[in-house]
């Protein structure tokens, strides 16, 4: 179960695919229509500051936030003991559950509910910004630049860990999983050395992803360090692109529709008599071709939006403008993907707590705990996917739009947007499609 988290298949299905996939599309094109006549300003930038939060509300968060930081590193300790010394067994070990379900999945959840929490609670910032403090350094400080300094070190990380995810023949291994967690803690560790621990929060991969679907939260940090409250989806109107943040989101968009097919009997039938290292190999080619699509038709429907806008803005800079919009589609995915995998696999995660390493243990007395596959059905998770794909797209939409009246003149603005809504209707299809014939 832990890294199958699809719905089942089509006959398990409420109302037939091509119903959900045409609702969806439909859904898109009357939200077009609605903001092109009630939406005829930018809206979001003036909603992104909010207002300050009730003291004992950013108290309650700053008390929250100590509490979160200790028990970040304890369980950063623990999963990487338990996949370097526990035993090999994806039910009995507690790595490839903290890392692919809580880790993983929750924290995007986590991200787009409650704010950058990841920012104040990463351990490998905790660790790195302790040696700063011994140093005498600003932890939140880098003297990262060029390459460095932007999101593409960030777009390697995640590549190598959906890498490890996707294509990689046995993902599950708590001795694959403790490989990775290893190299890629000590690669942003020696960066931190490098350009200071504030370095890690452009160049790891997580951070980066984290920190992007935060600008959905309704919670933000000010710059005076008060909490902020603001409407929902607010903040993609301040998400500041830099290099390689839209590499980070085209990444994680293909790669998750990549997901999608690899559920698929067409996908079953490519890889059917395949195994190990053969296996990977064309897992990894069936990536690399599946996110070139999504980049292409973004690119693609960028370029077009300057040539209708009159901009002159090259393709990749156009793209970066428009890359906040494709923000709530990342979430909109995760959650369609993951749903499942976190409502059963994350009942696992309080048993296997209790007996991390697989060694008889209990803990905390939960180690007998039973995963209930009865809390959600079938039909209640194809709902879920479904509302979480149409919602992200319909959202995705409406950043699109402020943004281009932010950008033009309104009768520019609205033709401008129409090769994005064409994108937006081919991923939410093609997803649909994918999701639900899984």
């Amino acid at each position: 179960m832990i890294l199958a988290h699809g719905v089942g298949s089509r006959a398990d299905l409420p109302l037939p695919v091509w119903l959900f996939a045409y609702s969806a599309a439909f859904a898109l094109l009357i939200s077009f229509v609605a903001l092109r006549i009630l939406w005829p300003r930018p809206r979001l930038a003036a909603a992104a500051a909010g207002r300050v939060a009730p003291r004992w509300l950013d108290g309650a968060a700053m008390v929250a936030t100590v509490v979160a930081q200790v028990a970040m590193l304890a369980l950063f300790v623990t999963t990487l003991a338990s996949a370097w010394f526990g035993v090999d067994s994806v039910a009995a070990n507690l790595a490839p559950t903290a890392f692919y379900v809580v880790f993983w999945v929750g924290l995007q959840v986590v991200s787009a509910a409650f704010g950058d929490v990841w920012r104040r609670v990463n351990p490998l910032w905790l660790i790195a910004a302790g040696f700063d403090r011994i140093a005498g350094r600003d932890p939140n400080a880098s003297n990262a630049t060029g390459l460095w300094a932007s999101h593409w070190p960030a777009a390697v990380g995640l590549g190598a860990f959906l890498w490890l995810e996707l294509a990689y023949f046995e993902p599950g291994s708590t001795v694959a999983v403790g490989v990775f967690l290893g190299l890629y803690s000590l690669a942003m560790l020696v960066g931190a050395l490098r350009f200071g621990a504030g370095w890690v929060r452009t160049g790891d991969g997580f951070a980066v992803l984290f920190s992007l679907l935060a600008a959905l939260s309704p919670f933000r940090r000010g710059d005076g360090g008060r909490l902020r409250l603001r409407w929902p989806g607010s903040g993609l109107s301040d998400v500041d692109p830099r290099p390689g943040t839209l590499g980070v989101i085209l990444l994680l968009l293909g790669a998750t529709t990549f997901d999608g097919l690899s559920r698929t009997q067409f996908w079953s039938d490519v890889v059917r008599t395949r195994r190990d290292w053969d296996l990977t190999m064309v897992n990894t080619v069936g990536i690399a071709l599946v996110v070139g699509t999504v980049a292409v038709l973004f690119l693609i429907a960028s370029r077009f939006v300057g040539i209708l806008a009159k901009d002159d803005q090259g393709t990749v800079e156009q793209g970066w403008r428009w890359a906040p919009s494709l923000i709530p589609i990342v979430l909109a995915y995760a959650i369609a993907h993951y749903f499942s995998l976190l409502v059963f696999e994350g009942q696992a995660f309080l048993a296997l707590l209790s007996d991390p390493l697989g060694e008889g243990w209990d803990l905390f007395g939960t180690a007998d705990q039973i995963i209930d596959y009865s809390v959600v059905s079938p039909n209640a998770i194809a709902y879920v996917q479904v509302a979480a794909i149409v919602i992200g797209h319909v959202a995705g939409v409406i950043a699109a739009h402020d943004r281009s009246v932010e950008l033009y003149p309104e009768k520019v603005a609205v033709k401008s947007q129409y090769p994005m809504l064409g994108v937006m209707i081919a991923y939410t299809v093609g997803g649909l499609l994918l999701l639900l014939n899984a």
